[in-house]
């Protein structure tokens, strides 16, 4: 093939390519259209979807959450969910248990009697409250009454000092009346005793609770309702640091009385009866 031939063959191949570059550019915007009118399809299915709203389902949901945030007492309920309810398929929920009006009375009269005792504890014992001697903290499982037991102990010593009997009889004639679980519970600071009597501070933590209980027990405290707890020296109130090494020594040695009574204490005790089919004492089914 003669030079000239091979050129004008070189030139019309060139020419073919630019063309079928050309044809190619013009027809790319058919490909953003198609993605574009996807999307917007798909965009309007969702909408459609959302503004259909069962209104029955929509209120069931409601009413579950206002139950669940306790916005409506807990009622009991015998009849399964209703199938335009939410979760309609799933099995009956445990029902809830109603309050009978007996127990809601038993509950505020077992609230007065605590914020008495509080208020009798709190005039009794204001001079070693004052004193940051005694303390008195409400916490979810009843009352914690804490005192130093630098006022009630002599040092290495279970046996109640002469003046701390006061101050035992004090606490004894307040918790008298009341009918709940009484615990009291003796502590010691991490210093290391080892005697005949006391072999260890397991020992004169809990020989420390034994005489408080016995004290009460003379004060007319039922002891139906007393315990005794040795906690040794495994439960510091104050940590030992270099800065409050003294401090916790002295803060770490004490008894703590536990009242045991409170409105949780009795919705427990209500539920386990009502799993074992039984009834409060005094309240009829």
């Amino acid at each position: 093939m003669s030079s000239r031939a091979q050129d004008d063959l070189e030139e019309i191949e060139e020419q073919n390519r630019k063309s079928s570059e050309g044809n190619a550019g013009t027809e790319r915007w058919l490909i953003s259209y198609a993605d574009f009118m996807t999307l917007l399809l798909a965009f309007f299915i969702v909408m459609f979807a959302i503004s259909q709203v069962n209104k029955a389902k929509l209120e069931g949901f409601e009413h579950s959450m206002q139950v669940a945030f306790g916005g409506r007492p807990p009622v009991v309920r015998t009849a399964p969910p209703k199938a335009n309810e939410p979760f309609h398929h799933l099995p009956s929920p445990v029902p809830l248990v109603a309050v009978p009006p007996a127990v809601e009375q038993a509950i505020r009269q077992q609230e007065r009697a605590m914020a008495q005792m509080e208020s009798r504890l709190n005039r009794v014992l204001k001079p070693l409250i004052e004193a940051h001697q005694v303390s008195i903290v409400h916490t979810t499982t009843g009352d914690r009454i804490r005192i130093n037991a630098q006022v009630l102990f002599p040092s290495g010593s279970a046996q109640l000092a002469p003046k701390a009997l006061a101050i035992v009889d004090s606490i004894g004639n307040v918790l008298k009346p009341l009918t709940y679980r009484i615990f009291v519970e003796g502590y010691t600071n991490r210093l290391p005793i080892r005697t005949a009597k006391f072999p260890s501070n397991w020992y004169l933590s809990a020989a420390r609770a034994i005489s408080v209980v016995n004290r009460f027990v003379g004060d007319g405290v039922n002891p139906n309702q007393l315990s005794a707890i040795g906690r040794g020296k495994y439960h510091p109130t104050l940590l030992y640091t270099p800065a409050t090494l003294q401090k916790a020594l002295v803060a770490n040695r004490r008894v703590t009385v536990v009242v045991q009574g409170n409105t949780k204490i009795i919705m427990r005790e209500i539920t386990q009866m009502s799993n074992q089919g039984k009834t409060m004492p005094g309240v009829k089914p």
